[in-house]
């Protein structure tokens, strides 16, 4: 059956539209640290390896030259007996990349990144990617919830997140000072403490502003937020929450549309984009990786002038990221040397620096991710806020994830269609938007042992 539901996923054909996600729930770590003795045996396992000949690693990413390629060249420096062939793969291509090599027989490359959001998927693809576990890896010095998040039930360690991704926030200090007396982000989170203060902010804004600026830009957007920091599951014991994970997320959404606090772009899109420098949207549900990707890109003036504030969200929430992992085709060397590269990418000082560097990705590596180490370079794009602080203490400490369905991105990609279709249709309650996603989300996954409840 697991391999019949990843065909159903790959069927669908909208992979490629989705944003990386997965519902927040509490997630527990099933597995145990590694002795010092087998950590120190790993250790010399390691410094053999990089003594040995020449060894080629192979990698597929969506990411290659903005994050993969100054890790691989660096690392190569380092080793010289180590070389990279990368190859930059559409992220929605991925997972039919790789389908598409194990149905012909195709050789796979060594290292493989695994989405947030498609973790579900690729574990349904059997024995593809080593125990990490038999390498040695330490656990307990990673993310609780991100590690249990690549554990399967057996306890096996399929891969290892590259980043802590926790998810904020944003607002603009000249539209906020304008319609809220203050741009201060600790007045501002005092205001904001719960969804119904959303709501009566917002229609404050709404007042003040006679009817022209809204909070939100556009439905899709917030309901991409609800539903990462929603703490029901996605599926349990075969059968998917529609009716429960679709009522939590609609009845919020329909809260906020319904209070005039929310417009109706699409999100990501131009037009939407375009609604980060102009003056009738004031907030945005704001990862760390959307400080470089949407906030600087969209709106280079306003970070320019150190114009956005952060907040925290009612829920701390992870939004996006990405797990490497090692596949069982690779050669005995390959896998040896793809674990100490990713190791060393990941959980030394020298490769988590370069990575935060190059890419702006925070290592959850807690024993490196401390105060010093997690200090972001473009705070003053926040005016000088102490950003890092709010992202890496105060929201990573509280992020909860469930372990990966897979049926995650059918789920999202219904969820993104119906927010907008409440959005464009006023008179669609919570009721009709829960329908309307069962009967789309029953059109895409047809396995008609798979109860959508």
């Amino acid at each position: 059956m697991k391999r019949k539901l990843l065909s159903v996923l790959l069927c669908t054909g909208m992979l490629a539209s989705m944003l990386a996600g997965c519902a927040a729930t509490t997630a527990q770590a099933p597995a145990e640290a590694q002795s010092t003795e087998a950590e120190a045996g790993a250790e010399e396992a390691s410094s053999d390896a990089s003594a040995e000949g020449e060894v080629t690693i192979t990698y597929w990413g969506w990411d290659v030259s903005n994050f993969a390629q100054p890790l691989m060249d660096k690392y190569h420096e380092l080793h010289p007996n180590v070389s990279f062939e990368p190859t930059a793969v559409e992220w929605g291509d991925m997972i039919p990349k790789t389908q598409q090599a194990l149905a012909s027989g195709s050789e796979l490359p060594t290292i493989i990144p695994m989405d947030l959001g498609l973790l579900g998927a690729w574990k349904n693809i059997d024995d593809i990617f080593v125990d990490l576990r038999d390498y040695g890896i330490d656990p307990s010095k990673y993310n609780q919830a991100l590690m249990a998040s690549t554990t399967d039930d057996s306890g096996k360690i399929f891969g290892l997140h590259e980043a802590v991704n926790p998810a904020a926030i944003a607002y603009k200090r000249d539209l906020a000072k304008q319609y809220l007396g203050t741009d201060d982000p600790e007045e501002i989170q005092a205001m904001l403490q719960t969804y119904d203060d959303y709501i009566t902010v917002g229609q404050k804004i709404k007042e003040a502003s006679d009817g022209k600026a809204f909070m939100f830009h556009s439905g899709q957007a917030i309901a991409e937020w609800f539903y990462f920091a929603s703490t029901t599951p996605n599926s349990e014991n075969g059968a998917i929450n529609a009716t429960t994970k679709y009522t939590e997320i609609m009845d919020l959404l329909t809260k906020f549309r319904d209070a005039g606090i929310v417009d109706s772009y699409q999100n990501g899109t131009p037009e939407g984009n375009a609604t980060y420098a102009d003056d009738s949207h004031i907030f945005f549900p704001c990862p760390d990786w959307a400080v470089s990707y949407y906030i600087v890109a969209n709106d280079p003036d306003g970070a320019a002038a150190g114009n956005w504030g952060l907040i925290m969200a009612p829920k701390g929430y992870q939004h996006g990221g990405a797990a490497m992992g090692i596949t069982t085709s690779a050669t005995d060397e390959q896998k040896q040397a793809a674990y100490d590269f990713i190791t060393w990418a990941i959980s030394s000082e020298e490769g988590a620096t370069l990575m935060k560097d190059t890419a702006g990705y925070i290592t959850h590596d807690t024993t490196i991710n401390t105060g010093d180490f997690a200090k972001r370079s473009d705070e003053d794009v926040f005016g000088g806020q102490d950003i890092s602080k709010v992202f890496y203490s105060d929201i990573a400490s509280r992020i909860e994830i469930a372990s990966p369905s897979p049926y995650d991105g059918d789920i999202t990609n219904v969820r993104n269609d119906v927010a907008q279709q409440v959005m464009d249709d006023p008179s669609i309650d919570t009721a009709a938007a829960v329908q309307a996603a069962k009967d789309e989300l029953a059109t895409i996954v047809t396995d008609t042992s798979v109860e959508i409840k």
